[in-house]
């Protein structure tokens, strides 16, 4: 069974995310991440998936703006977990808090070989491709409904962890 729940840069979890998303989203690129990758994550929002051994095997970020925006960013899930619904489940749970925070538009940079899955989760391109870290991203945005902004978007969250 999956787990999913918001931490804190200051718990154990946070090192397990930074390991993912280096494993996931750095390494295969002949990079690592660094300090100033990580520089200011204490001001942002960690979604994590767990598995039932407590592996982190998913998360993904939000960077607020404090203009009714935010962006969505670092995205993982874990290579023996992807295509389970995961990364699916991360952005439908952050798009609830995101609009719980009253967070009216999220945008995001995809690699574009993520472009589909981001697409069918209601996001668009705004733009032409560019490269980040060395390969093609565009960028993409999605309106949140004015309901999951009420509401908080209905899918409960646990907070805190290990």
């Amino acid at each position: 069974m999956i787990a999913y729940r918001r931490i804190e840069t200051s718990e154990d979890g946070y090192a397990l995310e930074k390991d993912l998303r280096n494993r996931v989203l750095r390494l295969p690129l002949g990079r690592v991440l660094s300090e100033d990758d990580v520089r200011g994550e204490d001001r942002q929002v960690h979604l994590i998936a767990v598995d039932d051994q407590d592996r982190v095997i998913g998360c993904v970020l939000l960077v607020p703006a404090g203009d009714g925006t935010a962006r969505v960013r670092q995205m993982a899930v874990d290579e023996t977990h992807q295509h389970q619904g995961i990364g699916r489940e991360l952005m439908h749970r952050m798009e609830g808090i995101a609009g719980g925070m009253g967070i009216r538009k999220l945008t995001l940079r995809a690699r574009l070989t993520a472009e589909d899955f981001y697409a069918k989760l209601g996001y668009r391109g705004v733009a032409g491709a560019f490269s980040e870290v060395g390969i093609p991203h565009r960028l993409m945005e999605k309106e949140l409904a004015p309901e999951a902004q009420a509401s908080g978007g209905g899918r409960s969250v646990e907070r805190g962890g290990k």
